[in-house]
């Protein structure tokens, strides 16, 4: 079985951040990847842009409704768009979305993957806190696998 690296990241975050690097990563250490998208929104959130959409829809405001829809729309796009890049890279990638937190995803899924040999944590995830020290030292010691975190490069100006 060929070993993999798990890189994650927001569904509807920025894409790129992070992905280059895991993908350059990959190849250098001939292994595959799998990409975690979790979502930043909750279920319930997103059932409640649902129901905005039908109501603006019922009120005859066809235009927002199709604007609602349109962003979740945009989001099932951004996972076509990684699984073409990792194709175009020549990296065998398989791509998994997650309805939970960051962290309860990522153990989630490690539970279920022994494929996993290293975690990326792309710089959405850790960034402005979007997950907590707390949780991050917790994940470092029930993962039993490397976790690397990866943060934004610094513009100057």
């Amino acid at each position: 079985m060929k070993r993999n690296l798990l890189f994650v990241t927001y569904k509807d975050g920025e894409i790129d951040e992070g992905l280059n690097y895991a993908l350059d990563l990959a190849k250098m250490t001939d292994k595959g990847m799998a990409v975690l998208l979790v979502n930043k929104k909750k279920l319930s959130r997103k059932l409640e842009d649902i129901m905005s959409a039908v109501a603006f829809a019922e009120e005859n405001e066809a235009a927002m409704a199709q604007q609602i829809m349109r962003e979740s729309e945009r989001q099932e796009d951004v996972q076509t768009a990684i699984e073409a890049k990792c194709k175009t890279s020549g990296i065998a990638a398989a791509v998994h979305t997650a309805f939970q937190d960051a962290a309860t995803s990522l153990k989630d899924f490690l539970k279920q993957n022994s494929s996993i040999d290293m975690v990326l944590l792309s710089p959405t995830i850790t960034e402005n806190g979007n997950i907590s020290s707390r949780e991050l030292s917790k994940l470092v010691k029930t993962a039993s696998r490397p976790i690397v975190t990866m943060a934004k490069q610094p513009h100057t100006a």
